[in-house]
C-alpha cells in the first residue's frame, strides 16, 4: 500500500477515506471504566472531523479540515513506518530497522498454537500468504490506531504529545482484541496516579486486560506462565493464580514487548 501524503484538500481527503478506511468511520469505541469507575459514552471514531474553523485547542490540531491523523499520516501510513516496525519488532517478526526475522514467514502461537504470518503475526493464516497476511496486518492496524488516537483525544490527551502511546496501544490491540480498546481510559488513569513514561504504560496496559468482573484476563499469557521456565522463574514465591500472580505474569509480557517498542522510536528520532 501506498504511503498516505501528509495533506490532501477536503474532497481528497474524504475520498481516500472512503476507500481506504471504510471500517474506521464506522467503528465505535465503547467506553471502559476508569480507576475510580466512572462509565464514559460510546465515542464514534472519525478518520477526518470536518469543521469550516478547526479548534484553537492544540489537542485538535491534527483532526482539523484536511489533516489526516498522526496514526496514519506518521505511526501506520504503510509497513515501513514506525508503528508497523515497533508492532513487528514486539511480536519478533522484524528487526528494529524493519528487516524480517527468521519467523517472519510463520511460526506457531505461543499462546494459542495456531500458525501467525506476516509483520504482525497475522493468526490462524494457515491458509494466507504472508504478502495477504501483511496487507490485513496493515489495515486492521490502521483503524486500531485511529481509533486509539481518538479516544485519546476525546480523554484531553494530545496524539503529538503522545504518539509513542498510540503505537503502544495499538500493539496491545494487536495482542488483545479486548484489552486494546481499553487502553487509553487505562492509560490517562496512569498519568492521573502521577505515572510517566514507561511505568505509565506498563501499567496500563497490565490494567487493560481486566474484564467485566474487573479480573485480569488473560489466558494465553497465563499459559505461558504457568508453562515456560523464564517466567515460571520470574514469579516463583507467587501463588500460581492469585492476584499478584497474574498481575506480574502480564507485566512480564507487557514490559518485553514495550522494550522492543522502545528501541524502534529511538532510533526513528
Amino acid at each position: 500500500m501506498a504511503e498516505v501524503p501528509h495533506k490532501l484538500g477536503t474532497r481528497g481527503v474524504l475520498t481516500r477515506v472512503n476507500k481506504q478506511y471504510k471500517r474506521v468511520v464506522n467503528t465505535v469505541v465503547w467506553g471502559g471504566q476508569l480507576a475510580v469507575g466512572t462509565l464514559l459514552l460510546a465515542i464514534a471514531i472519525e478518520v477526518v472531523a470536518v469543521v469550516k474553523k478547526p479548534p484553537r485547542d492544540l489537542r485538535f490540531a491534527l483532526q482539523r479540515t484536511g489533516e489526516i491523523p498522526l496514526s496514519i499520516r506518521y505511526l501506520f501510513g504503510s509497513k515501513k513506518a514506525p508503528g508497523a516496525i515497533a508492532v513487528g519488532v514486539a511480536e519478533g517478526n522484524l528487526t528494529p530497522s524493519g528487516k524480517p526475522t527468521s519467523i517472519y514467514s510463520g511460526h506457531t502461537d505461543p499462546g494459542n498454537f495456531a500458525t501467525n504470518r506476516g509483520f504482525c503475526s497475522w493468526n490462524k493464516a494457515r491458509n494466507l500468504s504472508v504478502a495477504e497476511a501483511d496487507q490485513r496486518c496493515l489495515e486492521a492496524l490502521q483503524w486500531q490506531s485511529v481509533a486509539t488516537e481518538n479516544q485519546l483525544l476525546a480523554l484531553g490527551l494530545n496524539p503529538e504529545t503522545h504518539k509513542v502511546a498510540i503505537a503502544i496501544g495499538t500493539d496491545l490491540w494487536n495482542q488483545s482484541n479486548s484489552a486494546g480498546p481499553q487502553f487509553p481510559f487505562k492509560y490517562k488513569a496512569a498519568l492521573d496516579r502521577g505515572f510517566e513514561g514507561r511505568q505509565a504504560y506498563i501499567w496500563a496496559r497490565v490494567e487493560a486486560f481486566r474484564n467485566k468482573q474487573q479480573e485480569l484476563d488473560a489466558s494465553g499469557l497465563f499459559g505461558i506462565c504457568r508453562r515456560e521456565p523464564y517466567y515460571r522463574g520470574e514469579l516463583k514465591g507467587l501463588q500460581v493464580d492469585s492476584e499478584q500472580w497474574r498481575w506480574n505474569c502480564i507485566k512480564l509480557d507487557q514490559r518485553r514487548r514495550l522494550l522492543e517498542i522502545e528501541k524502534v522510536f529511538r532510533s526513528v528520532k
